[in-house]
């Protein structure tokens, strides 16, 4: 798909193995729904993965099983294995849900692009939502959450637009257990729900209508961010809030980060508003959805 880089299939895996196995597997075990830090022994090799609620997941082994694997193969293989220690490969495979099942358990989600074929390869349905961001359809389990991929869709008994509106649906309704205002202007939204940061692609079921748009920022799962704007401070609020996502992402982000940048939305249009180099350098850009919106507003002399 257009959005996803393009790399060689056979990647290899990067030269620090042991730190990338580790961080990958944390990622993995994360997308199945199971939050963790790492652990490691009197040898790097011997990380465990520990997780929220005290259980242990050794990846020593996944060391030599994954030597000389292509990267995309290595992280079959991890993932596998998780499968294996959490026990999700005994979880129902949703080709055999009947459709209600399936109808009550699917969610969409927000995930970063990753410029890595494996991911190419599972997400190629991912629908675009912004730009380094994409939608995908994920099933709740009771304990833990199983990402779909392309192939998984191929089995299923309904349609990719169902499940996408159904999911959203869903996502709509997860609790959101915390609402705090941490500037004027500036709300966050927390909860322990997975797809907090994904009710993003649904904005105005959180924050009811902006006539002249939205802010609002995504940086992990748990947490979503918005700005309305209403008037000249709220280009100086666009500056605190590029400050409090670098903040919020300084911490260990559950489940990795989503994205440090700012996105703008309105009339169901969302559009990128600002980018971090490499140095942690931030640069807004005004584009011309902004911009409109600003003028709109009475702010575009401000």
């Amino acid at each position: 798909m257009g959005w996803f880089g393009r790399k060689r299939s056979e990647a290899p895996q990067p030269d620090d193995r042991i730190q990338w196995v580790t961080s990958t597997a944390r990622r993995l075990l994360a997308e199945k729904g199971v939050e963790s830090t790492v652990e490691f022994g009197e040898r790097l090799e011997d990380a465990q993965l520990v997780a929220a609620d005290g259980r242990r997941f050794p990846i020593y082994n996944l060391v030599p099983k994954t030597e000389g694997a292509s990267r995309e193969a290595a992280e079959r293989l991890i993932d596998q294995h998780l499968d294996l220690v959490l026990g999700t490969a005994t979880d129902p495979d949703p080709s055999t849900f009947d459709p209600e099942d399936l109808r009550a358990r699917v969610r969409t989600r927000i995930l970063p692009v990753v410029d890595d074929p494996a991911d190419a390869e599972r997400f190629g349905y991912g629908r675009p939502f912004a730009e380094g961001l994409i939608t995908v359809l994920c099933i709740d389990f009771p304990q833990t959450v199983r990402t779909l991929t392309t192939r998984d869709l191929d089995q299923l008994p309904l349609g990719l637009d169902e499940l996408y509106g159904l999911g959203q649906f869903h996502t709509d309704h997860e609790p959101i257990e915390k609402e705090t205002e941490l500037v004027p202007g500036i709300r966050l939204f927390e909860g322990g729900s997975l797809f907090i940061a994904s009710k993003a692609a649904n904005l105005t079921a959180v924050t009811g209508p902006a006539p002249f748009g939205t802010v609002f920022a995504v940086p992990n799962r748990h947490m979503l961010l918005t700005l309305e704007l209403t008037g000249p401070d709220s280009l100086v609020t666009i500056q605190q809030l590029v400050s409090i996502v670098l903040t919020i992402l300084q911490d260990p982000v559950p489940g990795g980060p989503i994205s440090p940048d700012l996105y703008f939305s309105r009339d169901g249009m969302i559009s990128r508003i600002s980018s971090l180099d490499p140095s942690g350098k931030v640069t807004i850009t005004v584009g011309e959805h902004l911009q409109r919106a600003l003028d709109d507003a009475g702010l575009g002399d401000a």
